[in-house]
């Protein structure tokens, strides 16, 4: 029986296969993990646009086209309106 040495000069090479499949891998990954990240950003910098024109964090939009007495018609087929 042939014991495997700890530092043998015959190393076994990877196939040129299996390391493109692997970097491949490794680019799709970090290619994803990226997008997120830029996601993140984006999100936090729209976050701060919406701060600077008065928007308060995590609160809901309102409409500013239209007047409050707008709002509070009733605009349904069966209003007569």
């Amino acid at each position: 029986m042939k014991l495997p040495l700890p530092f043998r000069r015959d190393r076994p090479i990877i196939p040129s296969a299996n390391a493109q499949d692997h970097a491949e891998r490794l680019i799709a990954e970090s290619l994803r993990m990226l997008g997120q990240v830029c996601s993140k950003v984006a999100d936090a910098i729209e976050a701060q646009r919406l701060e600077r024109q008065g928007y308060a964090h995590n609160s809901y939009l309102r409409r500013l086209d239209l007047d409050e007495d707008d709002a509070k018609k009733p605009s349904g087929p069966g209003t007569g309106g």
